[in-house]
């Protein structure tokens, strides 16, 4: 779906592949960053050998030799894109050296982790390019270029999605704060509150629609019946009762109690 791009995860016996002359024939420079359990031990003539350490990226162009190995392949995540994309924004692309991308380099948490939401979703073919531009921007930050003052909106796009996976992790935390958010990815408070803001939303409006999602999800699960609603409540962060059923009516115009026994009466209604 991504134009220009093309994204896959697999799992594998342990292999080896080459990139031979013959097959280098067909005039494909495009360039493969590809991750792995067990990481790469790899070859490329003329450049000498690589490895990279376990879940690190390893950096392979077609249009040049090389002979690759791994022992554990149980999950790899590969992108290949055109070079064509990358060329405009990284000086001497030709000279980035195959293990160029390190485990440490925020970038590249950043862009793997983006491939790796986009691999589980379900997304709209209208909002390929929009991806696909994202991760072009992600991967010239990887390569060292991208450092200008404002992060590219690939940047932006990734970190938002970072921070929204660590608050579905930690809905039950009653200090998730912007604070806390910064200092769990070192960016600043208020660089936070701004990616929100860009989505027309706030920090602690998402938190509290997913906190109440959560809970409104609890209320219709019928292997939850006899559970109490304040507890749901507290589990989920929701250490103010009266701030809870406030504003769980005002977002389902329903107090938890009737929504709980609407959705008792249809359950009893399914055969």
């Amino acid at each position: 779906m991504l134009p220009d791009m093309m994204c896959t995860t697999a799992s594998a016996s342990p292999v080896t592949w080459e990139r031979t002359s013959e097959l280098m024939a067909d005039g494909n420079d495009d360039i493969m960053i590809s991750w792995n359990k067990g990481g790469y031990q790899f070859t490329m003539p003329g450049r000498g050998d690589y490895e990279t350490r376990p879940g690190t990226a390893a950096t392979l162009p077609l249009d040049r030799r090389f002979s690759a190995r791994t022992i554990d392949s149980r999950w790899a995540l590969v992108l290949q894109f055109k070079r064509s994309l990358l060329a405009p924004l990284v000086k001497h692309i030709d000279d980035v050296e195959p293990d160029c991308i390190g485990r440490i380099h925020p970038a590249h948490c950043l862009l793997h982790d983006y491939l790796w939401s986009l691999m589980h979703m379900e997304m709209p073919s209208s909002l390929a390019p929009l991806a696909s531009r994202h991760i072009v921007d992600i991967l010239a930050a990887s390569f060292g270029a991208g450092q200008r003052d404002s992060p590219t909106p690939g940047i932006r796009a990734a970190r938002l999605a970072a921070i929204k996976r660590h608050i579905a992790r930690n809905l039950c935390d009653p200090d998730l704060s912007t604070e806390q958010v910064s200092k769990t990815f070192s960016i600043s408070a208020r660089y936070v509150r701004q990616l929100f803001y860009e989505q027309g939303t706030s920090f602690s409006e998402y938190v509290a629609e997913s906190r109440l999602s959560h809970v409104y999800g609890c209320l219709t699960d019928p292997r939850q019946i006899l559970r109490q609603i304040a507890d749901i409540a507290f589990e989920v962060g929701f250490t103010e009762p009266s701030t809870f059923y406030r504003q769980f009516k005002r977002r389902y115009h329903m107090t938890p109690s009737d929504i709980r026994q609407m959705a008792s009466g249809q359950n009893s209604k399914d055969p």
